[in-house]
C-alpha cells in the first residue's frame, strides 16, 4: 500500500462529492482540494501530486507537463476530451475514468427532457406561475411518446439504457453508431440500425449520445437539422459542440423542427445572450444531468478503489483507462 501518497483534486466539487471523497479516502493517502482559479496556482497544485482527479476541470498540455510526480490523471465520469490524453500517455502518465458510474443518471435525465419537451413542462410550469391556467392552450402540439420512434445517435451504455426507457413507454428505437450490433443484439433489444440520414429523416426524436472527439464535432448543423421532421425535437445531453447551436436556433425560429431540449452548450455556462435562452420551446438544464447524488457517490468509490489499484501496480478495468485521443 502506498504510504503518504498525494491526491490532488482540482475544480469546483458539488457538497455530495466532498462529502464522498473525505468520507472513503483510503487510508496511507493525503487529498488537497486544489485552488485552480489561475493557471499559475492550477500548474502550482499538480507539481507535487501523485494523483490527479477531475471531474469537470482541464488538464491541458502545460498542466500535465508539470505533473512531475503524477501517476494517473482521473476523470470522475466519462468524457476525458478535457484533458490532453496525448501529452499524459507521452509522459507515461494513465488517464483514467469511472467508466459507466453516471450511464443511469443520464439515461434517466434523457428520459426526463425527452418527455418535458414532448409534453410542453416547462412552458406549463412557468404559466401556472404566472397566474394562468392553459387547460387547452397546451394541447397542441403536446405528444406521447407511445408509438412514436425514437432515435439514439449512439449506443453505448447510455443509449442502451434510453432505449429500454423509451420503450415502456411504447416507443420504437432506431440507432446509428459506426459499428452497428449484430443482428442477434439488434434482436434481443428490440432496435433496429439505420444510417444516421435515415434516422434524422424517420425520427419523432433525435437524442444524441456520442463522445467528443473531431469526427462528432459539429455533426449536427443545418444540414442535418434540415433532414428532420417539422414536428421532431433534438435532445443532446452528450456534449455541446455536437450541435451548431446557431444552426439550432434557426431551425427552431424557423420552424424546421418543433423544439430541443440540452443539458449541454457550446460555451458553458451560456452567456445571458445567448439566443437558446429566449426560446419557448426548448428545455435548458446546466449540464447536470450525470450528477446524481447516486453516481457521485459511486463514481467517488471507483476512483479510490482505482488509486488503490494503481498503488499496487494492479491493472484496472479496460473500461477505466481513457480511450485513445
Amino acid at each position: 500500500m502506498a504510504n503518504n501518497e498525494k491526491i490532488v483534486y482540482l475544480g469546483d466539487w458539488s457538497p455530495v462529492t466532498r462529502k464522498a471523497l473525505l468520507e472513503y479516502l483510503p487510508e496511507g493517502f493525503e487529498l488537497v482540494f486544489a485552488d485552480v482559479s489561475t493557471e499559475e496556482k492550477r500548474i502550482a497544485a499538480v507539481a507535487d501530486a501523485d494523483y490527479i482527479v477531475v471531474a469537470a476541470e482541464y488538464m491541458p498540455t502545460k498542466a500535465v507537463e508539470a505533473a512531475v510526480r503524477c501517476k494517473v490523471i482521473h476523470k470522475i465520469g466519462e468524457g476525458t476530451d478535457r484533458i490532453d490524453t496525448a501529452k499524459a500517455r507521452e509522459r507515461g502518465i494513465i488517464v483514467a475514468r469511472t467508466a459507466g458510474t453516471n450511464s443511469n443518471s443520464v439515461a434517466e435525465a434523457t428520459t426526463m427532457l425527452i418527455l418535458a419537451t414532448m409534453r410542453r413542462l416547462v412552458e406549463a410550469h412557468n404559466m401556472v406561475v404566472a397566474g394562468k391556467w392553459p387547460k387547452w392552450e397546451l394541447r397542441p402540439g403536446n405528444y406521447e411518446l407511445k408509438g412514436r420512434q425514437v432515435g439514439i445517435v449512439g449506443l453505448g451504455k447510455i443509449g442502451k439504457t434510453i432505449a429500454r426507457h423509451v420503450q415502456a413507454f411504447g416507443a420504437k428505437v432506431v440507432y446509428y453508431k459506426r459499428t452497428p450490433l449484430s443482428p442477434e443484439e439488434e434482436a434481443a433489444m428490440d432496435v433496429r440500425y439505420l444510417p444516421l440520414d435515415d434516422l434524422l429523416k424517420t425520427s419523432d426524436v433525435v437524442t444524441l449520445q456520442v463522445p467528443n472527439t473531431p469526427a462528432t464535432k459539429g455533426m449536427i448543423g443545418t444540414r442535418e437539422l434540415a433532414l428532420m421532421k417539422p414536428t421532431a425535437i433534438l435532445v443532446n445531453t452528450c456534449r455541446g459542440g455536437i450541435v451548431d447551436e446557431d444552426a439550432l436556433v434557426r431551425a427552431i425560429r424557423e420552424g424546421r423542427i418543433r423544439g430541443a431540449a440540452t443539458d449541454v452548450y457550446a460555451k458553458e455556462p451560456p452567456s445571458p445572450e445567448n439566443p437558446l435562452l429566449s426560446l419557448n420551446n426548448v428545455v435548458l438544464t446546466p449540464h447536470y444531468t450525470g450528477g446524481s447524488e447516486d453516481c457521485e457517490i459511486e463514481g467517488v468509490k471507483r476512483f479510490y478503489a482505482n488509486v488503490v489499484k494503481i498503488s499496487r501496480g494492479e491493472p484496472l478495468a479496460p473500461d477505466d483507462y481513457a480511450p485513445a485521443s
